[in-house]
């Protein structure tokens, strides 16, 4: 999670949030652009590293905000410890949630979200949601809070067609690591597995 930052699939996004051992409740997902960097000065991971030295030195937060990032083809992007608050939406609203950004910048007339993107995006909600247990409707735009005045995450992102699909997406069932263990281990005493969940080293 904190750099060196990890790309991974969506497969392997769904197994890492099961087998992560939550040490607070996420109650919603917060959806973010980066609207700079765009499309076009996506590198890989030196881009996530240029936001997360704009974040820490100019910004003055204590790591990246956002814990994951969202690529142009859909590579997602670790980031700030899941088990930390991001920085989302100001202050205490930011208690219980979930943060990511989708790299671009989805303003009417600049990029568009779509394609691997889209997918990665609708996925990441639905999977953070199922694994605690949320509606899909437990997602909140940046521009949902009256005291912003920023269209984030973009003009040309509509939030009634990004509900509909995360309401339609059906993932395959995942056990979580805890229960893989259990079962294959069943003689082992309840310590002996500690070290086998994954904390803060995704």
């Amino acid at each position: 999670m904190p750099a060196p930052f990890r790309p991974l699939d969506r497969d392997a996004f769904a197994a890492a949030l099961m087998a992560f051992v939550w040490d607070r409740r996420i109650w919603r997902v917060d959806m973010h652009h980066t609207f700079h960097p765009s499309h076009a000065d996506y590198d890989g991971e030196p881009c996530i590293a240029r936001m997360c030295k704009f974040h820490v030195v100019d910004r003055g937060f204590d790591d990246i905000a956002q814990h994951v990032s969202i690529a142009p083809d859909g590579t997602i992007w670790t980031g700030r410890d899941w088990n930390k608050t991001p920085a989302s939406v100001g202050g205490v609203l930011n208690q219980g949630a979930f943060m990511f950004e989708a790299i671009g910048n989805f303003d009417a007339g600049a990029d568009r979200l779509e394609g691997e993107q889209l997918a990665s995006v609708v996925m990441v909600i639905r999977a953070v949601q199922r694994r605690f247990r949320l509606p899909p409707e437990a997602l909140l735009f940046h521009r949902d809070v009256p005291v912003t005045a920023k269209t984030c995450p973009g003009t040309s992102v509509d939030k009634a067609q990004i509900l509909s699909r995360v309401a339609r997406l059906q993932l395959p069932e995942v056990t979580p690591l805890a229960q893989v263990m259990r079962r294959a281990v069943p003689a082992a005493r309840a310590g002996d597995a500690g070290g086998l969940h994954m904390r803060s080293g995704l």
